[in-house]
């Protein structure tokens, strides 16, 4: 078993949605992210809940028809297993029969930290939370999660990123939790892809100018909501089961975030589907000639999430 603490990943963050961070985990990491509360929320949040539009009225689940079948592409699995610790831990998960690819699990609580563990198990981790830490602003305080790509000099093996949008075939992924038995209140589940200007990828703690953040919400918490504004509800994405609400901030980089209409627990789909659609409706400054630099998975956590648990995820960019 191998054990990480923030000293041996000290300078290791990365925030979802986020604005330009200070990039000094000893300062307390990055404030802001892919959430914000849904009322008193900060200039260009999107104002009190509802003001973006109510959630799910423009279509319900099963209108996009079934989920596009990636069973048999996206099969990594491992047995590996440890305990991470640090506000900043992380460790690399290695793949059963499969030494050419692995991914990242990094701890990420840039906003308040107080004793977090994560045990990882195979590609997937349960969060551990006794002290029920919570936000005291409208700010998550982490983003628990496992990536593929390279992140502040820590890649994964086997990514085949970065790819540019137009070059992609498909990307079949699947995230299974168990958020269906810890209820929705103060957390969320999540997809936060980035999306770089050049070939080069990602260089900093965000996409960069020119880039963007495309997320994918598996639900939405009780009063938190996406950065930006809703401009569609109920959407039917190509492939995908099910309404999806989409809110954009234009800020550079920016924000497009897919909201499941109704509450999720997993998902097994094509990502690729989220980003031609978005590069279709011209969301944000979502293009064909970005390049898909990073995939993360995790859960935004604004308190709580003893107990949350990543069963599965795998990501195979194609």
């Amino acid at each position: 078993m191998r054990l990480f603490s923030v000293f041996a990943v000290l300078g290791f963050f990365a925030v979802s949605c986020a604005k330009d961070p200070v990039f000094d985990p000893g300062a307390g990491g990055a404030t802001g992210s892919g959430g914000k509360t849904a009322s008193g929320g900060a200039s260009g949040s999107g104002g009190k809940s509802g003001s973006g539009g109510v959630k799910g009225t423009g279509g319900r689940t099963g209108s996009g028809g079934s989920s596009q079948p990636v069973t048999g592409e996206c099969t990594d699995v491992s047995s590996y297993a440890s305990l991470v610790t640090g506000q900043y831990g992380a460790d690399t998960i290695d793949l059963d029969g499969n030494s050419g690819k692995n991914y990242w699990m990094i701890a990420n609580w840039w906003g308040k930290y107080d004793g977090q563990t994560e045990n990882i198990n195979g590609v997937g981790f349960t969060l551990s939370n006794p002290k029920n830490v919570s936000s005291t602003s409208n700010n998550p305080i982490g983003f628990p999660t496992i990536y593929i790509g390279n992140y502040q000099g820590k890649g994964t093996k086997g990514s085949n990123l970065p790819k540019q949008l137009s070059s992609l075939t498909s990307v079949p992924t699947i995230l299974s939790t168990n958020a269906d038995s810890k209820g929705t209140s103060n957390y969320n589940v999540a997809y936060d892809v980035w999306l770089s200007a050049s070939s080069g990828g990602v260089s900093g703690t965000n996409p960069g100018a020119g880039g963007a953040y495309v997320m994918v919400w598996l639900f939405m918490p009780s009063d938190r909501q996406p950065r930006g504004r809703a401009l569609a509800n109920g959407r039917v994405i190509q492939g995908v089961s099910g309404g999806w609400s989409v809110w954009v901030d234009t800020t550079d980089p920016s924000c497009v975030s897919y909201v499941a209409d109704d509450n999720l627990a997993s998902l097994e789909f094509d990502l690729n589907a989220f980003l031609k659609d978005a590069v279709a409706n011209k969301y944000g400054n979502v293009t064909a000639n970005q390049y898909l630099s990073i995939i993360f998975a995790g859960f935004e956590v604004w308190g709580g999430g003893d107990g949350l648990q990543i069963k599965r995820f795998c990501a195979n960019v194609k």
